[in-house]
């Protein structure tokens, strides 16, 4: 895939810039890895996967999960990488705490210069609808690149 960019000039160039994969602990992590690696496998894009983990609010956001969450989110990153160098493709994980994760994932896309965002999206229901929950939509609404959503299978019964 080439992505164009306008430089300064208004020509078109196609310097290659990052991919940001958010990794959230769920079935769908394998497609959207697989997808990225599609996406970089043979060029010079750096791909970067994220996990966020989500301090409580009667918790201070600097202070330090449980050993159980970080151990867990550890082996989710370590799962990422493990995945993408299967695919021949290098993968830099982050692991991350915020208060939420759609603003950290967006304000990671802007300060690693990505210029694609690949979110997973597991199919839920509630009240018999497809719900998104909060963080998809806020990075569809405030990312200020391009955003792909892998959506999961409809559960069978």
């Amino acid at each position: 895939m080439k992505v164009f960019k306008r430089d300064e000039t208004g020509t078109r160039s196609t310097k290659l810039q990052g991919v940001l994969i958010a990794i959230g602990d769920n079935e769908v992590d394998s497609a959207v890895i697989r997808a990225a690696c599609m996406l970089t496998r043979g060029t010079k894009r750096p791909l970067y996967a994220v996990h966020v983990v989500e301090m409580p609010w009667t918790q201070a956001v600097d202070e330090a999960p449980d050993s159980d969450v970080v151990l867990r989110a550890d082996g989710v990153l370590d799962r990422a990488v493990a995945a993408a160098a299967a695919a021949g493709v290098k993968l830099e994980p982050e692991l991350l705490q915020a208060r939420t994760a759609g603003p950290t994932i967006v304000d990671e896309a802007v300060a690693r210069d990505c210029d694609l965002i690949l979110l997973g999206l597991p199919y839920k229901q509630q009240h018999g609808m497809c719900t998104l929950g909060d963080t998809v939509p806020y990075v569809l609404e405030h990312s200020p690149v391009e955003v792909w959503v892998i959506r999961g299978a409809v559960p069978r019964d």
